[in-house]
């Protein structure tokens, strides 16, 4: 089975990567999500092509809206990267690297559909003035919520439909994240 939305083949050994980046994981013979974008199983499936757009097919506007994607989808998986350093708990730690994992896999896909030869490298903040879990926390629930507005404000900006449905998938799994950093 593969992902239609990252690419990935999903098997055996990766069913239940990224696991702490969901409320309910995937279970062998029962996947729920993407082990490796977090989109909801409906975009899994053994013979259908991954989705695919030239780039050439894309306006400005929705280019420009997949420049701004791309870059917060970095940020925030190198939030996520830091703060599972900075985090005390094993638990914590754990469930931000998944979800750095996930952000990450997000920004590749926004490269790959917006036809960018690479990630944009950003400028890195201090992240230690966060010097508990709960802020960090708190500041990944904060992320989660702005990336959802980011999405429910730009999707009415793009024309094509198949961009429309990878925003609104993707809007989806940070909605997943959302729930799993509320205190």
């Amino acid at each position: 089975m593969k992902c239609l939305i990252c690419g990935m083949k999903i098997s055996k050994d990766s069913y239940d990567l990224n696991k702490h980046s969901f409320v309910k994981g995937n279970l062998d013979g029962n996947i729920i999500f993407c082990p490796f974008c977090g989109v909801e199983n409906l975009y899994l499936d053994c013979e259908k092509e991954i989705y695919k757009i030239s780039s050439d097919y894309l306006d400005e506007k929705t280019k420009k809206v997949f420049d701004m994607a791309m870059k917060l989808e970095v940020f925030n998986g190198e939030f996520y990267e830091e703060a599972s350093r900075l985090a005390k708990s094993d638990k914590v730690k754990n469930m931000f690297k998944d979800l750095s994992n996930i952000e990450f896999m997000h920004a590749r896909i926004r490269k790959r559909l917006g036809g960018f030869k690479k990630l944009p490298k950003l400028r890195k903040p201090d992240y230690t003035r966060h010097d508990t879990d709960e802020k960090l926390i708190e500041e990944a629930h904060k992320r989660e919520k702005h990336a959802i507005v980011f999405y429910k404000k730009y999707s009415d900006k793009i024309a094509n439909d198949l961009v429309k449905e990878v925003f609104g998938a993707l809007a989806d799994v940070e909605k997943e994240h959302m729930i799993i950093t509320q205190r």
